[in-house]
Parts: C-alpha cells; sequence; structure tokens
C-alpha cells in the first residue's frame, strides 16, 4: 500500500477533513507504527517528519482527490511572513477512492479508523498536544528503552525540540489512551 492511501483512509476515518499539516503529519506517523511501516520519519522541529508523506499529499492535491484551504491567521511585521493554518477535505473522487481502498485493505483500514476513533474519544488533541506525544514516543524509540521525563527532556534538547515536565505529562497521557505506553 503507497503513502497516499494511508492519508487518504485516515482522511475518511477524520470525517473527511484534517485540520493543520502538522497534525496530519503526526496522525501518519501513529498510523505508520501501528501498520509497521517505515515512512521515513526524521526529527524535525515539530516532532517526527516525512517527505514521503508530504510529497504524496502533494501528489492527491495534484490529482484532486484531496483539497487544500489555507486561512491566513498571523502576520509577522517584523519578519515579514505570515503564519498559516491548512485543512486538507477529501474531494467526492477522493472519497470514493478512499472507499475502494477501504474496502480492498480492510484489515489495515480497521487499525486506522481504531486511532482515529480513539483519538476523537481522548478529545481530539490539538496538533501541538499530538506533537509533543509524537516526539516523545519517537524519542522512546530511537532510545529503545524506557526512559524518565529528565532523560526525554535531555534527548529532545539533542533535536532541538524544547520539552519541559508537563509536556512529557501530557504527552505520556496521550500516548497511554492510544495504548502506546502504560502510565506507571
Amino acid at each position: 500500500m503507497k503513502v497516499r492511501h494511508l492519508i487518504l483512509m485516515a482522511l475518511d476515518a477524520w470525517d473527511g477533513t484534517i485540520k493543520s499539516k502538522t497534525k496530519l503529519q503526526k496522525i501518519i506517523y501513529f498510523i505508520s507504527l501501528l501498520l509497521n511501516r517505515d515512512l521515513g520519519f526524521k526529527a524535525h522541529y515539530y516532532g517526527p517528519y516525512s517527505t514521503d508523506v508530504e510529497i504524496a499529499l502533494d501528489e492527491l492535491i495534484g490529482a484532486g482527490f484531496v483539497d487544500v484551504k489555507h486561512d491566513v491567521w498571523k502576520y509577522d511585521t517584523k519578519y515579514g511572513f505570515e503564519s498559516k493554518r491548512y485543512a486538507f477535505s477529501l474531494t467526492e473522487s477522493g472519497k470514493k477512492f478512499a472507499r475502494s481502498l477501504e474496502e480492498e485493505n480492510h484489515s489495515d483500514y480497521s487499525k486506522i479508523k481504531e486511532f482515529i476513533d480513539k483519538l476523537k474519544e481522548i478529545g481530539n488533541p490539538d496538533y501541538l498536544s499530538l506533537s509533543i506525544a509524537a516526539k516523545s514516543y519517537f524519542i522512546r524509540e530511537k532510545e529503545g528503552k524506557t526512559m524518565t521525563k529528565d532523560e526525554i527532556k535531555t534527548k529532545a534538547n539533542s533535536f532541538g525540540w524544547r520539552i519541559n515536565n508537563n509536556d512529557v505529562d501530557i504527552a505520556v497521557n496521550i500516548l497511554s489512551k492510544l495504548n502506546f505506553v502504560k502510565e506507571e
């Protein structure tokens, strides 16, 4: 199954729209873990990031399966750039394509749908909270061991990430509810 197929099924499981490019990346990161798929996620400012996911998303937009809308929500007059918030939605043809993929890949789709439903059930964490959870899990996976809050914070700094104890508590809570870690 191709990366773009995972994106289509994730969007469909999320009722057709995911707001925030960062949130979409993190959702696909966790899905890749559930499905044991290496999508090339690397350390990035907002946590694990995959150029494969970015390229696949661009392909879906270009092919007319996904529509993208962006809102400018802030202008930085000091440095002269604008901050945009993106929303990615399935088009009608994207919905049809996603549904056919779901039928062909029922086992994978049920894992995707179950994960998305859990995310909604725990309160639909925003992109920042999901990013912190993904960062914390990424660090734990790279180290291959259980880690203390201080160890996670120290390792996060080596990636250029600033995480505090409260962030780690939020991350552990999210990861626990998603069944990625056990709270002690």
